[in-house]
């Protein structure tokens, strides 16, 4: 703790200044920072600001989530962003910043293990050049014992260092000793150091296991399946379809920096939002800005927030009915038209898998109200790009005035969709025959030359198929939504 009145470290110390000249020299590129604590760490940027006009990015524990987000994306921003992020023991942990290429470890850890996390946040999958990691410490000095420790003892500046850690833990003592009394024991150090971390990396060597180290990686396969994953992202619709339901449920989106959003709940949202926490979430729906900020969620099809929307969107009765106007040639203007959605299913049995031969599938029906059906030439997209919206109160109008109408075709519209359900029935029945037929003819045709098939097998299929054809007998049509159309 500094005394009253005593002149302040960075007033003093001759790293500053090294800093100083050193950023300037790297004026093009993004360097990262990196300190022991949150307090050395505000002091360098205040300096920074003061004698080189440099406003850097400042990361630590006392910040929160969001600030830390921001801070991290302004040191990411390529074209408005900082040139130095100066951040504390925790900007070593969780994050990526592999488009930089510069490193200033002002301080050293004494822990190997922290070191290579602090070297890890830009040498990760996506880094395209050499780090460069410079350390500036002063001769003599306990920084000086570890710097030399860590570059000729372990090299564990220039590889991983897999056995650091138990290297530490051994020479422990002799470290402590050396930091201590620098320049002292160094020697005897370091010779210790490079003969037992050498000992070490021989045993993990010998314990190796070459084969799974070749089948973990098959670059035509895993190439094929990265073109997929690039082409799916630049091709996706989930943003659009994310911002849509986002506004319809009242959750505040608001971009946070380039390809990154916050939400949040907002003032007006309805119901609880799935996934989404109190305090809200950093998301982004790049993946490259997920690798190098890992405290922003990507979000794909699979990720909890979008299957969570969609089970909200699908069980929530709001915007299940609507009521739209269409210009449409095959009614007369004033038509009223009938568009309903039946779910046909049963209820889903893990042990049966029941939803494999028979998924939720969609009956639609629509009829207009001299019973004529329009389903082939009204398609669900061909409304969707030529509907016009009704305002609440015209659409309160027309269901009042004509609700004998729509209630008789609602009946006619289930009749529609039951008349069609046996056809999807049967194909449900005839697929689950196959598939367990097949099974078990392959069961009494391996009988026949290996006595050790039992006869318990081959009735468990017989069984599992009585069961699924009762399950399937018990499947039911429901009314899922209504849309009333008005052709113009």
């Amino acid at each position: 703790m500094a005394t009253a009145g005593a002149t302040h470290w960075t007033r003093f110390d001759p790293r500053i200044t090294w800093l100083c000249n050193k950023l300037r020299a790297l004026k093009t590129h993004k360097v990262l920072v990196i300190t022991a604590n949150a307090r050395t760490a505000l002091d360098l940027a205040e300096v920074l600001r003061t004698q080189t006009g440099i406003h850097s990015a400042v990361f630590h524990e006392g910040l929160s989530l969001i600030e830390r987000d921001r801070a991290a994306a302004f040191f990411a921003d390529q074209e408005n962003g900082t040139q130095v992020l100066v951040c504390s023991e925790i900007g070593s942990e969780g994050r990526n910043f592999q488009f930089a290429h510069q490193m200033i470890l002002f301080d050293l850890p004494i822990n190997p293990d922290l070191l290579e996390q602090r070297i890890g946040r830009l040498d990760r999958i996506g880094q395209t050049e050499i780090i460069n990691i410079h350390v500036p410490y002063l001769e003599n000095s306990a920084q000086a014992t570890l710097y030399h420790w860590y570059h000729e003892g372990l090299a564990a500046f220039e590889h991983t260092c897999p056995a650091g850690h138990t290297v530490y833990v051994q020479l422990e003592t002799a470290l402590t000793d050396a930091l201590f009394q620098p320049g002292g024991k160094l020697g005897t150090l370091i010779s210790s150091t490079q003969t037992l971390h050498h000992e070490l990396n021989e045993t993990l060597h010998r314990g190796r296991d070459r084969l799974l180290e070749y089948n973990s990686c098959r670059p035509h396969i895993a190439n094929e399946l990265r073109q997929r994953a690039v082409s799916e992202d630049e091709t996706s619709s989930l943003p659009a379809y994310m911002e849509a339901v986002f506004d319809a449920f009242g959750v505040h989106s608001e971009e946070h920096s380039e390809a990154c959003y916050v939400i949040r709940p907002g003032d007006h949202m309805l119901s609880h939002f799935p996934g989404l926490a109190d305090d809200g979430m950093t998301i982004t729906y790049h993946r490259d800005t997920a690798l190098s900020f890992e405290d922003a969620q990507f979000i794909s099809w699979e990720h909890p927030l979008v299957t969570g929307a969609m089970d909200l969107v699908l069980g929530n009765e709001l915007g299940n009915t609507a009521v739209t106007t269409i210009r449409y040639r095959g009614s007369k203007p004033g038509t009223l038209l009938l568009e309903c959605l039946y779910l046909f299913d049963i209820a889903s049995n893990s042990e049966l898998q029941s939803d494999r031969y028979l998924p939720p599938t969609t009956i639609r029906a629509v009829l207009d109200e001299y019973g004529n059906n329009h389903e082939t030439d009204l398609s669900h997209s061909l409304i969707q790009h030529s509907r016009t919206p009704v305002n609440a109160d015209t659409a309160n109008k027309i269901i009042r005035a004509k609700e004998q109408t729509l209630r008789q075709l609602i009946v006619q519209c289930e009749e529609t969709a039951r008349a069609r359900a046996p056809l999807i029935l049967a194909s449900a029945h005839q697929c689950s025959k196959q598939i367990l037929n097949r099974e078990i003819n392959r069961l009494r045709a391996l009988r026949q030359v290996n006595p050790n098939v039992r006869d318990e097998e081959i009735e468990f299929f017989e069984q599992q198929q009585k069961m699924l054809d009762r399950a399937l007998n018990s499947a039911s049509l429901r009314l899922d939504a209504v849309r009333v159309i008005v052709a113009t």
